[in-house]
């Protein structure tokens, strides 16, 4: 038989097992670092004596540390063993963290633990993976491929807060944190042994796409592929750059610092700890569900026009939330949000991939990390320092849902740069 004129195609692209594992550290790394942790809020702030401005702003050193070390991290992201040995070093120090947790005492300690050695695992873990790797894995397919990633941070509030409040009142705050850190070392460390970088490094293409040759091996593409990308230093001089950046970090003044204080909201407007609990279960039912169309929807639609309207929306389900006056309102209130803030997160990667291309991503993206995440240092810190001022989260939370308004219109006039087109 001649399969001369035959492809050969693996069974399983490889880039479908980097998604895999984007996913389930994207559930960790939010249900953790973000949602996770104001369960505790409560308890260790009544045992500990600490307020909440002092507590929140372990995630503002967090931030803090991230974003100082995205810039020299970066560029690792785009070499062929960085990814795998960075993600490794992430799971092995978020399960520190989180078990040294267990001890503290003192506030500097939880800074140290949570804040300094969960900054290093956060920066070097699923954000990397998500916004670095898999565009490199896929061009034509990227829209959907993110918008399926992001499922992965959308069941982290899904699973962790119900979960770590069921923990808490079986063994107590301290042992809980102890089971989650073990638990991120058993399932994240191995995982990391899965990373490669692109699919050129396994002789593939990106999509998985094959083209026939008379041995029957993969060869290059039949067409052109979509762009190779901008260098850092080409994408910091484009005004798409900056108003992105602009849109981003108006977004992180408000999300992590919103999310951290969502289920200590509800329960100060009397609602008891486990239904204000499932604030997070509504959220991420209806961001998870919704973050694939977005995707989808990319691969037809310039993406600005998509992420621009739907950070309004955002803007409008703070004003649902601060509304909240029993269960039913809260679960509309965190399913609106959840759709809107799905949206931002599905596509908050693809706006760079397909802006500035592949071949940089981890250098571009180590530029822009600073920003966002000095920002997003920014959220806790004011939620907490206006709720011990003024005993309300009601100014904060417009301060966001302002903040929102206008990262939806820098992201709508954004136009994407001139990029030069890859050769085939």
């Amino acid at each position: 038989m001649d399969t001369s004129k035959h492809s050969t195609r693996p069974r399983i692209f490889y880039g479908w097992i980097i998604l895999a594992v984007a996913m389930i550290a994207g559930s960790f790394s939010t249900g953790l670092g973000v949602w996770g942790v104001s369960i505790f809020l409560k308890p260790m702030t009544e045992v500990l004596g600490w307020s909440r401005t002092s507590f929140y702003g372990a995630l503002t050193v967090r931030s803090l540390v991230s974003g100082v070390l995205a810039p020299i991290i970066g560029p690792l992201q785009d070499t062929p063993n960085g990814p795998r040995r960075l993600m490794l070093l992430s799971g092995v120090l978020l399960g520190v963290s989180l078990m040294g947790v267990k001890y503290v005492n003192n506030i500097w300690e939880f800074y140290l633990l949570f804040g300094v050695v969960g900054g290093v695992a956060q920066v070097t873990g699923a954000n990397s993976l998500t916004h670095n790797i898999l565009p490199k894995w896929f061009v034509r397919k990227r829209g959907r491929v993110l918008g399926f990633a992001a499922m992965g941070p959308g069941l982290g509030p899904m699973i962790f807060p119900v979960s770590i409040q069921s923990l808490i009142e079986i063994m107590d705050w301290r042992n809980a944190w102890l089971v989650l850190g073990i638990m991120a070392i058993v399932v994240l460390v191995p995982m990391s042994f899965l990373v490669r970088t692109r699919p050129e490094d396994l002789g593939l293409l990106p999509d998985g796409d094959v083209v026939a040759r008379n041995d029957g091996a993969a060869a290059r593409p039949s067409r052109p592929r979509t762009i190779e990308g901008l260098t850092r230093r080409e994408s910091l001089s484009t005004p798409a750059f900056w108003l992105i950046i602009g849109s981003f970090m108006l977004v992180g003044i408000g999300i992590g610092g919103l999310h951290a204080n969502l289920v200590p909201f509800f329960q100060d407007s009397g609602l008891t700890p486990a239904v204000a609990a499932l604030s997070g279960t509504a959220f991420a039912v209806c961001s998870v569900a919704t973050r694939p169309i977005w995707g989808i929807l990319a691969e037809r639609v310039p993406v600005r026009y998509i992420l621009g309207p739907l950070l309004v929306l955002a803007a409008a389900s703070v004003l649902l939330v601060l509304n909240v006056d029993g269960k039913t309102s809260m679960l509309i209130a965190a399913g609106v949000h959840g759709v809107a803030i799905g949206a931002y997160i599905s596509l908050q990667g693809l706006v760079v991939a397909d802006y500035f291309g592949r071949a940089h991503l981890g250098a571009i993206n180590g530029m822009i990390r600073p920003f966002m995440t000095g920002a997003s240092a920014m959220s806790p810190l004011m939620i907490g320092i206006l709720f011990d001022l003024k005993g309300s989260y009601t100014i904060a939370f417009l301060i966001i849902a302002v903040g929102w308004l206008f990262a939806g219109v820098l992201m709508s006039i954004a136009r994407p740069p001139h990029k030069p087109a890859e050769n085939a």
